[in-house]
C-alpha cells in the first residue's frame, strides 16, 4: 500500500481517538496509548476502519501534541520509511480540515494520488495536479472581483453520476477520490501571506496557526486585472500569530494559485534530538517551493518541487517593478529633497538628529537618503523576506552601522516601554524608542492599495512620537470624467444587449450590474485616441498623512461641468503628493507629468448607466474610500444646482455584483467576451461546424462538449437546433455554477460540470450521448489568463484526454493554432527591467546580482499599452494541429531584424476555428483583450535605429507532450 495512504490510516485513527478524548478534556496516558493502539491496528487492516471524524480545533491541538512522533513511527514499523514533514502535516491538515472524509477513502486517494504526481517536470519532483478526475472534483472558485477581495466558495457539489458510481464499489471509490489529497499535497497549506511584489497592491489572507502550514506566492504583477488591495490589516491592527483565524483549506489555497506564480510553503518540524529525553524537542520550518506545469495526461496543472529557493527569489525579483521604480529619477529626486528638507527642519526645531522609522523599504534607498542627510539611527522593515535581505546587504554597502533592517511587518515592530518594568522578558522588541519620523513609499496606482492610511495609523498608536514627522505629508486625487468605449468593455455585458443570439445574463436585469465598481491601472495614453474629456480635472479626494485616520467609509461630491458633449462611461484618476507643507516637493501622476515609468500610472474606472451629457450640463462627482479603495460614481443634475461641496462620514460600500459574471472574470476576459469581432468569428465558426455535421448525417443529433472554462462555446453552440445536447467543463464552481444559470436563462439543453476531463465518459455528458461531434473551446483557463501558450496547449492536452470520446467525423473547434512571433523595439519597457548599478549615488550591486538573465524569462503584458515599433516580420514558431491527438512539438526558427536596436520579442497565439482560415482569431498586440509574452533581448552596445542591419534571432521552441512543459528560448548575434 501507498505509504501516504497507510500514514492517512493512521494520523485520521489518532485523530478521531485523541479528538474525542480532548471533548471530556482529558488527556491522560491511558488515552493515548489508546489512541496509538487504534492507529497501528489501521495500519494493519484498512478494512476495519469506520467513517471517522473530528472537531478541528480539537484534532490540530491534540495531535499536535501528542502524536504526531507515533505517526511518524507508523511508517517505519510498517517498512515505509520516515514520513516527511510535508506528507504529515498534508495528512493532518486535510483530515482535520476536510469534510470528515472516510479514512479508507482517504487512503485510496493517497494511492492514486501517488501515481499521478510521477509525471513530473524538468524542474522537480511533483506533488500534486490540478486538474480533477470527473467524478469527484473538489474545485472551488476563488477568482478575484475587480478589488481582489477573495470570494471563495467552499461547497462541494459532485456529478449525480459519479455519486452514484462511488458508492457501487471501493475500486470506484479509489479512481473518483484522485482530488482530494492531489490538490492538498500540491500546497501542503493554506497561505498566511499572499504577496505581490511590484508595490502596486499585497493582500494578506489569514489562515489557522499551527500545525497548518504558511504558505507565500510570489508573482509578477498582474495589475491591469482589477482594484489594488492593502499590505497591511484591513484595520491597521498588528497581526496576531497567536489565534486562530479563519481562512482558506489547502485545497482552497492551491486553487488561487495561477500558473505563473511559485508558491513557497513553509513546513514546520518537530522532532526529538534524544529519543531517550522527551525534551530534547528540535522544532522548525523548511521550504518548499512548488510551480506549476502542465499535466501531460489530462491538462490543467500540476504542481513541481523546485530544488532551487534562490533561483525562485531571483525570478521573483526580476520579474517585479522594482527596477522601474528605482530607475524613476522623479521619484527618488522627490523623496531625497523632501528627507533633506524634513531632517534639516528637525534639528533647527528640535536640536538634534531625528531617529527614522522606514517602512516598506525595498532596498533600503529611503533610509540611505535619510541617514545620508543625518539622521541618528534608521529603523527599516520590510515584509518580503528576500527583499529585506537584500536591503540588509545594499545598505550595509553604503551606510554600514547607521540602518537596522527588520524583515518584518510594521504591525509586528515592537518598541522598547520606557518603564524598566514594563518590559516583557518574552517579547522582542526592536526600536530603542519611538521614532521621530516615518518616510515610506506605500502608494500604489490607486493611491491607498498598499495600505498607506491603516500602516501610517498603526504607526502613530504604537511606533512614533506623538508630533512625528511624516513624509510625504499629503495626497491629493484628482478625476475627469470620460467617454471611452474600451474602457466601459471592461466592465460592461450591456454590448451584448444589442446582439441577436445568445445572451450572456442570467437574468434580465443583468446588463445594469456594476460589477463591483473596479479600478483598473492604465497607461492612459494607450486609450486616449478612443476617449473624450467630458470633464475638466478636478480635485475630488485630499488625504493628509500627518492626521489621524478613523478607517470609517467617506465619500466627497463635487459638482462638475460637462465641457464636452458625450456619454459618461468612465471616470479617470491620477493623484499628487505633497512632501512638505509648502508643497515646495510634489509628485503627479498624471499622464506626462514626470518621466515615463511603469509602477504608477493612470486609474479608470467604469460605469454603467452611460448618461448623455451635452456642453454646460452639470454633473455630480461622487468620489469613495475607505481605508485602501477608491472608487466614483457619477449622476446628472439640473442645470440650476450650483456648485458645492460636502464632505461626510458615511456607511459608503462598493455595491456588489448580481450577474455573477464579475465574480469570475476580470477586465481583460470582460473586453474578450464582449469583443464583437471575437464572438462573430466563434458564432460563424460553430454555425458552420453544425452545417457541416447536419449536412454528413441529417437524421443524427449532434452532441457537444465545451472543454473550456468560461462555456462560451457551449453557449453558441446550444443556440443551434441541430445541437440536441451540451456538455460544458469548468474548472472553477462559481463558474460552472453561473453559467448553468446563464445556459438556463437562454433555455439551453445543456449542462456545465465542474471538473476535469480525466476520466469523463459518454454517461456523464448531458443525455448520455454514444460520443460527442462537436468538440469546442477558446481555448480559455482562469489559471492560466497571463499564459496565452499555455492555454493553447492546454487545449491540445485537454481535446487529447477525451479522443476516446470523439465520433470519427467530429469537428474539432478550433481547428489549428500556431505561434507567433515578431522582433520589437519598446520605447520604455525595457527599462523597466534588468540591473541597475548605482542609484542616486549608492550602489545597487546586491540588488543587481537577481537580474541577470531577466531576459530568460516570459513576462506577460498586454502591449498595446507600451509603445513600441515593429522590428521585424512576423514568424511562425510552432503550430498545433487540435484535430489530431497531441505530440512534441520542436521547432527552430529565424527572425530577420530590421532594426538593430531592437529589444524584444512579442509572442502570441492564432487560433484558425475552421481549419480553412475564414474564421481567424488571435491574442497578439493589436488587441486590448490579452496579453503576450514578451521576451527582453540582451542589450546591444552601439546599435542605433535606422540603421542596416543584419541581426538575426535564432529561436527554439519545444512543447514536450510527456512532461507538459514549453521550453522558448531566443539568442540574438
Amino acid at each position: 500500500m501507498n505509504p501516504l495512504a497507510v500514514a492517512t490510516i493512521a494520523l485520521a485513527t489518532v485523530a478521531t481517538a485523541v479528538a474525542q478524548d480532548s471533548h471530556s478534556h482529558s488527556h491522560s496516558s491511558e488515552c493515548t496509548a489508546e489512541a496509538i493502539t487504534s492507529a497501528r491496528n489501521a495500519c494493519d487492516s484498512v478494512a476495519d476502519v469506520s467513517q471517522l471524524k473530528c472537531d478541528n480545533e480539537a484534532c490540530h491541538e491534540a495531535l499536535h501534541s501528542l502524536v504526531e512522533d507515533e505517526v511518524r513511527q507508523c511508517y517505519v514499523d510498517l517498512g515505509l520509511g520516515p514520513v516527511t514533514d510535508l506528507d504529515y502535516y498534508v495528512l493532518l491538515d486535510e483530515f482535520c480540515h476536510g469534510d470528515g472524509a472516510d479514512p479508507a477513502d482517504l487512503a485510496a486517494t493517497g494511492s492514486t494520488a501517488a501515481t499521478n504526481s510521477t509525471s513530473s517536470g524538468t524542474g522537480g519532483t511533483s506533488v500534486g495536479d490540478h486538474d480533477h478526475d470527473h467524478n469527484h472534483s473538489h474545485d472551488h472558485d476563488h477568482s478575484h472581483d475587480h478589488d481582489h477581495s477573495h470570494d471563495h466558495d467552499h461547497s462541494h457539489d459532485h456529478d449525480e453520476s459519479a455519486s452514484a458510481s462511488a458508492s457501487s464499489s471501493s475500486a470506484s471509490t479509489v479512481a473518483q477520490s484522485l482530488m482530494a489529497l492531489q490538490l492538498v499535497a500540491v500546497a501542503a497549506a493554506a497561505f498566511a501571506l499572499y504577496i505581490i511584489l511590484t508595490h502596486y497592491y499585497v493582500f494578506i489572507l489569514h489562515l489557522p496557526s499551527q500545525p497548518s502550514i504558511s504558505e507565500t506566492m510570489y508573482a509578477g504583477v498582474d495589475k491591469y486585472g482589477g482594484a489594488l488591495v492593502g499590505e497591511g490589516q484591513p484595520d491597521g491592527s498588528a497581526s496576531n500569530t497567536t489565534t486562530h483565524s479563519s481562512g482558506l483549506s489547502l485545497e482552497d489555497a492551491i486553487e488561487t494559485a495561477a500558473a505563473e506564480e511559485t508558491v513557497v510553503v513553509d513546513v514546520p518540524y518537530s522532532y526529538l534530538e534524544d529519543e531517550d529525553d522527551p525534551n530534547s524537542v528540535v522544532s522548525g520550518v523548511s521550504k518548499v517551493l512548488l510551480s506549476a506545469q502542465l499535466n501531460p495526461e489530462a491538462g490543467g496543472l500540476m504542481w513541481v518541487e523546485q530544488n532551487s529557493p534562490q533561483e525562485a527569489y531571483k525570478n521573483v525579483v526580476a520579474m517585479s517593478q522594482m527596477t522601474s521604480m528605482l530607475r524613476d529619477k522623479d521619484r527618488n529626486d522627490c523623496y531625497d529633497r523632501g528627507i533633506k528638507r524634513a531632517i534639516a527642519k528637525f534639528k533647527t526645531e528640535k536640536g538634534r538628529a531625528p531617529i527614522v522609522l522606514d517602512i516598506g523599504t525595498g532596498t533600503g534607498l529611503l533610509s540611505m537618503f535619510a541617514a545620508t542627510h543625518g539622521a541618528e539611527h534608521v529603523y527599516a522593515c520590510e515584509m518580503f523576506v528576500p527583499m529585506a535581505e537584500i536591503a540588509e546587504q545594499v545598505t550595509a554597502a553604503n551606510h554600514p552601522g547607521t540602518i537596522t533592517v527588520f524583515k518584518l511587518r510594521s504591525t509586528d515592530l515592537k518598541v522598547t516601554p520606557d518603564k524598566i518594568q514594563d518590559k516583557d522578558p518574552n517579547t522582542v522588541y526592536h526600536l530603542p524608542r519611538r521614532a521621530d519620523m516615518l518616510v515610506s513609499e506605500l502608494f500604489d496606482s490607486v493611491l491607498l492599495g498598499e495600505a498607506v492610511l491603516p500602516t501610517i495609523r498603526h504607526a502613530m498608536q504604537h511606533l512614533l512620537t506623538p508630533d512625528a514627522v511624516i513624509v510625504p505629508e499629503r495626497a491629493t486625487v484628482f478625476a475627469q470624467v470620460i467617454e471611452s468605449e474600451p474602457v466601459f468593455h471592461f466592465n460592461s455585458f450591456e454590448v451584448q444587449d444589442k446582439t441577436t443570439g445568445p445572451k450572456l445574463a442570467r437574468s434580465d436585469t443583468a446588463w445594469q450590474c456594476e460589477g463591483g465598481k473596479p479600478a483598473l491601472p492604465v497607461h492612459f495614453q494607450s486609450l486616449e485616441n478612443d476617449s473624450t474629456f467630458l470633464t475638466k480635472p478636478t480635485k475630488v479626494l485630499s488625504f493628509d498623512f500627518t492626521k489621524p485616520t478613523t478607517g470609517a467609509a467617506k465619500y466627497q461630491e463635487t459638482i462638475v461641468d460637462v465641457v464636452t458633449a458625450g456619454k459618461v462611461q468612465a471616470v479617470l484618476m491620477w493623484w499628487e503628493v505633497s512632501f512638505d507643507e509648502h508643497n515646495s516637493v510634489m509628485y503627479s501622476t498624471k499622464p506626462d507629468a514626470q518621466n515615463w515609468q511603469d509602477h504608477w500610472v493612470q486609474v479608470v474606472f467604469p460605469l454603467v448607466g452611460g448618461i448623455q451629457t451635452q456642453v454646460k450640463d452639470k454633473l455630480m462627482l461622487r468620489a469613495h474610500h475607505d481605508d485602501i479603495r477608491i472608487w466614483f460614481d457619477v449622476e446628472s443634475l439640473p442645470a440650476k444646482d450650483s456648485p458645492k461641496k460636502a464632505k461626510r462620514t458615511v456607511v459608503s460600500e462598493k455595491p456588489p455584483c448580481t450577474c455573477g459574471l464579475h465574480l469570475i472574470c476580470n477586465a481583460e476576459r470582460i473586453s474578450m467576451l464582449t469583443d464583437t469581432a471575437r464572438r462573430e468569428a466563434y458564432n460563424s465558426a460553430v454555425a458552420s461546424a453544425v452545417a457541416e455535421l447536419t449536412k454528413t448525417e441529417p437524421l443524427r443529433p449532434i452532441a457537444c462538449l465545451d472543454i473550456s472554462d468560461g462555456s462560451l462555446g457551449a453557449l453558441l453552440a446550444a443556440s443551434h437546433k441541430q445541437v440536441s445536447s451540451v456538455t460544458s467543463i469548468e474548472s472553477k464552481e462559481v463558474s460552472a455554477r453561473i453559467f448553468d444559470q446563464i445556459l438556463t436563462y437562454n433555455n439551453a439543453n445543456a449542462e456545465v460540470l465542474n471538473s476535469g476531463v480525466k476520466g469523463l465518459l459518454p454517461e456523464h455528458l448531458k443525455d448520455e450521448p454514444s460520443s460527442v461531434d462537436l468538440l469546442v473551446g477558446e481555448p480559455f483557463y482562469y489559471s492560466m489568463q497571463n499564459l496565452p501558450l499555455w492555454q493553447a496547449f492546454n487545449f491540445w492536452l485537454r481535446r487529447s484526454a477525451v479522443d476516446g470520446l470523439l465520433h470519427p467525423k467530429a469537428r474539432v473547434l478550433p481547428a489549428r493554432a500556431r505561434v507567433l512571433a515578431q522582433a520589437v523595439r519598446f520605447k520604455h519597457l525595457h527599462q523597466c527591467f534588468g540591473a541597475v548599478g548605482n542609484v542616486s549615488g549608492y550602489n545597487h550591486s546586491w540588488f543587481d546580482q537577481f537580474q541577470d538573465e531577466y531576459y530568460t524569462r516570459n513576462f506577460p503584458f498586454p502591449a498595446y499599452m507600451y509603445p513600441y515599433e515593429q522590428a521585424s516580420e512576423v514568424v511562425e514558431l510552432a503550430a498545433m494541429d487540435f484535430t489530431q491527438t497531441v505530440h512534441t512539438v520542436a521547432t527552430k526558427s529565424s527572425i530577420k531584424v530590421k532594426d538593430p536596436a531592437a529589444n524584444a520579442v512579442i509572442v502570441w497565439v492564432e487560433y484558425d476555428l475552421d481549419g480553412a482560415g475564414k474564421h481567424v482569431v488571435a491574442t497578439g498586440p493589436a488587441v486590448r483583450y490579452a496579453k503576450q509574452l514578451i521576451r527582453f533581448l540582451p542589450p546591444v552596445s552601439h546599435a542605433a535605429s535606422g540603421t542596416a542591419s543584419n541581426r538575426m534571432v535564432e529561436s527554439k521552441f519545444c512543447f514536450d507532450s510527456l512532461e507538459g512543459t514549453i521550453d522558448l528560448t531566443f539568442e540574438a548575434n
